[in-house]
């Protein structure tokens, strides 16, 4: 994997993508491409395909975690793999944490991220589910 590709992926999930989750909805949906997909933790599957509607579901997944106590995430276990030379596939772990820094939960997920003229969005995310289907 290009060293460069690994940087600029901690760039995005660790400062961009990071920091749009202290603010709102409507900041995280500007950076998923539209329409996109994304497989949530409880296995489910969503298909947002409007601008609006990426930010109506995201500022409900933000006012959940928030309700969970998250005041802030970090990310670890960086794993980025190339697709072309304008997408990647990165893997990362994440870590919440409430106001006086006790983690509250973790999780794996993985994004296929594209790179367009104005930066890197994100096409698929996938939490990493550990049971099969009930």
């Amino acid at each position: 994997m290009a060293k460069g590709l690994e940087v600029e992926m901690s760039d995005f999930f660790g400062r961009q993508y990071n920091e749009a989750w202290k603010f709102d909805g409507d900041e995280i949906a500007r950076l998923y491409c539209v329409p996109t997909i994304t497989v949530r933790g409880d296995g489910s599957i969503h298909c947002l395909q409007s601008r609006e509607e990426l930010a109506r579901f995201f500022q409900g997944v933000l006012d959940t975690y928030k309700g969970q106590g998250l005041a802030s995430t970090n990310m670890y276990e960086l794993m980025v793999v190339p697709i072309g030379d304008r997408s990647a596939l990165a893997s990362m772990t994440w870590r919440a944490f409430d106001a006086e820094g006790s983690p509250i939960r973790e999780w794996r997920q993985s994004y296929n991220v594209i790179r367009l003229a104005d930066g890197w969005r994100i096409l698929v995310s996938t939490f990493h589910l550990t049971a099969a289907p009930a």
